[in-house]
């Protein structure tokens, strides 16, 4: 058969067209999702809780100086206790370290040498009183005392200087990121009238397309004619055809129904899904007798009706037991009048597996509780509860004494045991609605929504007395027996939980210097 050129053109300009098309469109969708990462990465930076704090630590930092000094006064005038000279050091040694490594001048007009040098001058002294400072040794401690007295003093000035310097760095970095927010958005707008062109240039090929296909239709109407001729001839095929079809649907792998569009003539149900329903006949079908819940029937009805196809829908299907299936469903043509297929599989292993995965991430292995990352984002949307509702809400933070010396005597194997006691004993004895987590090593945490610092004080002395009088097993020896400190505080309005967190843990740090084996309500 010969070539006809013009054809073999007109096919070229067509691929050509439709190449272009999807270049257009792939342009299109390539911009849009450049411009919604950098949107979503902005707005993921700004939004950063510790964004631009520099100055506040630097104030905390020259506070915190001042409070140490202070403390060593006092030391050496016997008027404080060594211990409470070491919590000094370690309060600013957190709040230096978190300045380590960050550039606090590197937007600074001019550079600011004795700045960045007494700021690293206050760093290296608190890690050199932290290291240097122990708990109960007031020797240790009164050495960093008379260091403080003789250093701190000299510095306060210079520290007033880093703190103007840091604002300036400060005030220049907001401005260059102002600027750099300008340029995002200038892309943006070119983006858009980028998108503009390419919608223009889609109609203008659609209002092609409406042409050709106008053209196409008056060709159509003259198949028609030949079409007809064949119909008889295809009547028969089709009746072979959905003979084959219902074979092979009953041999499906998933569980197969076809009803009309109302759902209530039921033309085919595989013998899968029969048996699976128990079913005496096919008519004896419905979504209701499908699904356990007739609510969720009605939306997947609804859905397909609407849209014509589902897809992927997953749902609690009836069944001896009940079992989670995934259904799909398409609406089409079926002895001249529309019809429903519906399709499914049983995915009840998959269910069981992602249920375990999640059981897995959450949960801390050895005592059962919340893990760290889970009981933080629990405690965050409890937290906004709260705020919301201007609820009462009180953490404890929860600390075995020594625990360490636990491990080292009897083992490892023990100290797992008490753990996992402990984990126990928390479930038993708080509320549903408590959030009970482990921290990390034998640290436990709860936040207890509703409750003021007077009930939580309550709860948290009931667990002290509970972990105390309870005797832990031991082998070849005498029972074990553990105590709990544990320091509370109850939420301020538009407290962060981190910062909830920092006064709990400061008041349980009081417990153990005071003592052990006690309850301490943050002050502050």
């Amino acid at each position: 058969m010969p070539d006809n050129p013009a054809a073999t053109v007109q096919v070229r300009n067509s691929r050509l067209k439709l190449i272009a098309l999807t270049v257009l469109v792939l342009a299109m969708t390539l911009t849009v999702a450049v411009s919604l990462w950098l949107v979503q990465k902005k707005a993921r930076e700004l939004a950063l809780p510790t964004l631009h704090s520099e100055l506040w630590q630097a104030y905390q930092i020259h506070m915190e100086m001042d409070r140490l000094l202070l403390a060593s006064q006092a030391l050496l005038q016997g008027r404080l206790e060594p211990d409470d000279l070491v919590v000094r050091t370690q309060v600013l040694r957190s709040l230096t370290q978190s300045l380590e490594g960050q550039h606090l001048f590197d937007f600074l007009p001019e550079a600011r040498p004795a700045a960045e040098n007494t700021l690293q001058r206050i760093i290296a002294l608190s890690r050199q009183w932290d290291e240097q400072a122990q708990w109960g040794n007031s020797v240790a401690a009164r050495q960093v005392a008379e260091q403080a007295v003789k250093s701190l003093p000299p510095l306060q000035k210079p520290m007033h200087e880093v703190m103007v310097a840091t604002n300036i760095s400060l005030a220049n970095e907001l401005d260059a990121e102002r600027q750099h927010l300008y340029g995002y958005f200038t892309g943006l707008g070119w983006a858009l009238l980028g998108l503009l062109v390419g919608v223009s240039l889609l109609v203008l090929r659609l209002i092609g397309n409406y042409r050709e296909a106008h053209e196409l239709s008056h060709n159509l109407t003259e198949l028609n004619q030949h079409l007809e001729q064949r119909v008889s001839e295809r009547t028969l095929e089709l009746a072979e055809g959905q003979a084959l079809l219902k074979q092979i649907l009953d041999a499906s792998p998933s569980d197969v129904v076809l009803t009309d569009n109302s759902g209530k003539q039921v033309y085919f149900v595989n013998q899968r899904l029969m048996q699976r329903l128990n079913l005496d006949k096919a008519g004896d079908f419905s979504l209701n007798r499908l699904f356990c819940n007739a609510r969720e029937a009605l939306h997947f009805r609804e859905a397909l009706l609407a849209r014509h196809r589902v897809d992927d829908w997953e749902g609690l299907l009836a069944g001896d037991p009940p079992y989670w299936g995934v259904l799909s469903g398409r609406l089409l043509e079926y002895r001249g009048g529309p019809a429903q297929l519906i399709w499914s599989y049983d995915i009840s292993v998959r269910k069981d597996m992602e249920q375990e995965l999640l059981m897995l991430a959450t949960t801390d292995a050895l005592t059962g509780l919340s893990n760290r990352h889970a009981f933080m984002q629990r405690a965050q949307e409890l937290l906004k509860t709260a705020e919301r509702f201007e609820q009462p809400c009180t953490l404890l933070m929860l600390d075995i004494d020594h625990f360490k010396q636990i491990n080292d005597t009897h083992g490892h194997q023990v100290g797992d045991k008490v753990l996992a006691t402990l984990g126990e004993l928390l479930r038993k004895e708080l509320r549903e609605v408590d959030i009970i987590g482990r921290l990390g090593g034998e640290e436990f945490a709860a936040l207890l929504p509703q409750s003021d610092q007077i009930e939580a004080a309550r709860v948290a002395e009931r667990l002290r007395a509970s972990v105390e009088a309870m005797p832990q097993p031991c082998a070849g020896g005498a029972p074990l027996r553990m105590t709990l400190s544990i320091g509370l505080a109850s939420r301020h309005p538009a407290e962060p939980l981190e910062g909830l967190l920092g006064r709990a843990d400061t008041a349980l740090y009081k417990a153990k210097s005071a003592g052990r084996n006690r309850v301490v309500r943050a002050t502050s």
